[in-house]
């Protein structure tokens, strides 16, 4: 019989994430994040392992962390990013010798090889800037100058460069006052499509164009004129017409969806015009992004109900067809041989952290390639479960605990997500074990979805901006009210826990009502005007929620804001914050903590040392081991005796 799961098993579970087939299928390489207890961190490693069931165990490339693997078209030689002073590693799959390119380059990214394979496209601040003095001033004269888990950033921009990979020799192709991302070259390789913001106001719109790039002569031409973004770009076989990932707008709620470019039309066209569900492009078109199968097709992933899942559409538009389907399925990364013939993917699901698969597009068929080790445990498993809200149905998933001796109804924990335009994944993941283990001690865990939230259409998305916190609280309120109805949760022993928006709600609704016992408050929002001015986000992402700033809307702030409402707070509350937290800073948890210790409310207040944002899930494995044992002993301790 399976023991039941501990919080330390986190460390135990093997991550895989990026992935890059081999151009003639023969081998897939792709990033694998292992606990390192020594270095007290995730470190994330470069692997590849055969496709063929002969080959053997994964091969570790290199000797140190490494991430963004790139084949070559011809296969001879793996790209991949790495630390130190030369921050690109070539890797040989034949005698496992590594050259080292880019001495004295930092902040390496989009690596992109040529169609000949004798170049690579990056992007990467000028090698020729000094680092700062520690102790001189810092001058800013942008809205963007700091960056979650960087600290104050210097105005550098990220130029478009070429590395000869014979001569090792780097050539700087772009000089503009912008950023230049999601590159991509032409077939005969004379040209690099890439996404910039060059137009007026783009300080504070997001927009994104796309622009094409003469290697030869580095002559620039703007390619599209609109109010959209571009995150991802790859050029048709015969290089006329571009492929887009992006948006029709930019901002947070939103889908993002694939477009194709035309010579001369400016205007994107839309190949998923009735397809309401956001498409998933990681940034710096790495693998996971798009690819194109033999018949032509595209083969890309998009977010739905929580999960997130492999389609196909014609390369002219039209009605994506799903590749695979599953309850729990969450595809994290997607790769393609040269021919299209065959697709490899990193999967995983309710009962695995992630593995290796492989898909053959002409038949339809899957082969897993890997079962890489994890803690053995019982797993309570997030299960659908849907409610009647006040805008509808609401969907979300339940993990109900082991059998209850005392035979009432158990205490529920409401687990609330980031976002708000995230959403609750059911696949198994080693940064929620808290819910296993109070699962364990006969709890159910509710994973609600609520307005707002990601894979439910667009509409639904933004549903809940412009007045943030009131449409989410009625819909936990309406999930909570039938669950006590169903005999599924314990009306006396509710609590509450998030992170980041999630921590938001849990201060909003602990604000709003005292039906909780106990609360657990991550990184959280208290206060939209002191976040509106202090937040790495430059303010848009507020002003995008709130539909202006606090002089232009003040009553809009104020309704939405915790602190509005926190004389009525009785919940005994945890409150933990990343000292370093860049996106949400640690004063949101000062203003909560100062106001609820004030009113005479039980309240602790946990901060971490030079930890970001997101400390719980790629900071220091002490700080999450110590996060997670800290809120099951507060909520266990203050729910399970009433």
């Amino acid at each position: 019989m399976a023991r039941a799961f501990e919080l330390s098993d986190a460390f135990g579970f093997v991550l895989p994430g990026d992935v890059a087939l081999h151009p003639d299928g023969s081998a897939v390489a792709f990033t694998l994040r292992t606990a390192d207890r020594e270095k007290d961190a995730w470190v994330q490693r470069v692997h590849v392992v055969g496709t063929s069931e002969h080959d053997g165990e994964p091969v570790l490339v290199g000797d140190g962390p490494g991430g963004s693997p790139k084949w070559s078209p011809c296969g001879t030689w793996l790209a991949h990013s790495v630390k130190g002073s030369a921050p690109l590693r070539l890797w040989s799959p034949i005698d496992g010798r590594t050259r080292s390119l880019l001495e004295g380059f930092r902040g390496v990214g989009n690596l992109t090889w040529s169609p000949d394979g004798g170049r690579i496209a990056f992007v990467a601040p000028d090698p020729g800037g000094l680092a700062p003095d520690a102790l001189a001033p810092r001058v800013v004269r942008e809205m963007v100058y700091k960056v979650d888990g960087a600290g104050l950033v210097p105005p550098a921009r990220r130029h478009l460069f070429i590395v000869e990979v014979a001569t090792a020799e780097t050539r700087r192709l772009t000089d503009i006052a912008s950023d230049v991302q999601a590159l991509s070259w032409s077939p005969d390789g004379s040209r690099i499509a890439f996404a910039a913001a060059l137009h007026a106001g783009r300080e504070f719109d997001r927009v994104t164009n796309a622009f094409e790039l003469d290697v030869a002569s580095a002559e620039l031409r703007q390619l599209t004129d609109w109010n959209g973004t571009v995150t991802w770009t790859a050029w048709d076989e015969a290089g006329t017409s571009l492929f887009l990932a992006g948006q029709h707008l930019p901002g947070p709620n939103r889908n993002a969806t694939l477009f194709r470019l035309f010579p001369g039309s400016g205007k994107p066209l839309d190949l998923l015009p009735g397809f309401d569900r956001r498409v998933v492009v990681p940034s710096g078109n790495g693998p996971g992004a798009v690819v194109f199968l033999a018949d032509g097709r595209l083969m890309f992933c998009a977010r739905d109900r929580g999960r997130t899942l492999p389609y196909t559409v014609d390369p002219d538009g039209g009605v994506p067809e799903p590749v695979l389907d599953g309850e729990s399925t969450v595809v994290t990364g997607l790769s393609c041989t040269r021919d299209g013939s065959a697709v490899a993917l990193s999967i995983s699901d309710g009962d695995s952290a992630g593995d290796l698969w492989l898909f053959d597009p002409a038949n339809g068929t899957m082969e897993r390639l890997t079962r890489f080790e994890q803690p053995r445990g019982t797993v309570s498993h997030a299960r659908d479960v849907t409610f009647t809200g006040p805008g509808g149905e609401l969907h979300g998933y339940l993990m109900v605990g082991a059998n209850n001796s005392h035979g009432c109804p158990p205490p529920l924990l409401v687990d609330i997500h980031g976002g708000p335009d995230n959403a609750w994944r059911p696949n198994l993941s080693p940064f929620y074990l808290y819910r296993q283990v109070l699962c364990a001690r006969g709890w159910n865990v509710l994973l609600l979805n609520p307005r707002g939230s990601d894979g439910y259409g667009e509409e639904y998305m933004r549903s809940a901006m412009l007045r943030l916190g009131h449409s989410e609280e009625e819909d936990f309120l309406a999930a909570i009210d039938q669950l006590v109805d169903r005999g599924l949760a314990n009306p006396r022993r509710l609590a509450v826990m998030g992170v980041s928006h999630g921590g938001f709600m849990a201060n909003w609704l602990t604000a709003r009502t005292t039906r909780f016992a106990a609360a657990v408050s991550t990184g959280c929002i208290a206060n939209w005007v002191s976040l509106y001015g202090t937040s790495s986000t430059a303010a848009g992402f507020v002003i995008d929620q709130m539909g202006g700033t606090p002089q232009e809307v003040p009553q809009r702030y104020s309704a939405s804001t915790p602190l509005t409402y926190a004389r009525s707070v009785t919940a005994p509350t945890l409150l933990v914050h990343g000292e370093d937290d860049m996106l949400n800073p640690v004063g949101q948890s000062e203003e909560w903590y100062t106001t609820l210790r004030r009113q005479g409310c039980e309240v602790e207040f946990v901060r971490y040392p030079t930890a970001s944002h997101l400390f719980m899930y790629v900071g220091h494995l002490t700080h999450q081991l110590d996060y997670t044992r800290r809120a099951v002993e507060w909520l266990v301790r203050h729910v399970e005796g009433r």
